[in-house]
């Protein structure tokens, strides 16, 4: 019986390893598609997702010309990759429908689209200096220079 007690306080020191290193994993950008930036590794909370928001903007607005003056960014979790534009497989009933996907125009190949369920980040930065951001956990305002408060209905 002895090795079976072990397998256990085995198993969860494995688990918190592979936890700690996907979690510590870089962000990677997978592309930029106008307003729309795929992602990869992103943070799980929303002050993770702001804050990563932050440090990087200048980079990004840099290097893809995001954001210039009054703008909308979008971000999604890459996820399975790019995928045809075809009806959900994967529901009940037979549909013709394509809605659960977000496909790009700027791409001309067949796979082009990706889940619209992988929805990570969206924020808006008004002409005024001041930034919205809307995250699962709900809307975040902040004014240029001042503090990120929580936006209550």
């Amino acid at each position: 019986m002895k090795p079976v007690k072990n397998i256990f306080p085995a198993f969860v020191i494995v688990a918190w390893l592979y936890a700690i290193f996907m979690l510590s994993q870089p962000v990677e950008i997978i592309a930029v598609h106008q307003d729309d930036l795929l992602v990869r590794n992103f943070p799980l909370t929303d002050k993770g997702k702001i804050s990563w928001w932050k440090k990087n903007s200048a980079m990004l607005k840099a290097k893809y010309a995001l954001d210039a003056g009054n703008s909308t960014i979008n971000i999604w979790d890459f996820g399975e990759g790019y995928q045809t534009e075809t009806p959900d497989k994967t529901t009940f009933f037979p549909s013709h429908d394509t809605d659960y996907l977000l496909c790009f125009d700027d791409m001309n190949v067949p796979e082009r689209c990706i889940r619209k369920e992988n929805f990570l980040m969206y924020l808006h930065q008004a002409a005024d200096g001041s930034t919205w951001y809307t995250v699962e956990g709900g809307v975040y305002y902040q004014k240029e220079n001042g503090p990120l408060v929580k936006h209550e209905d």
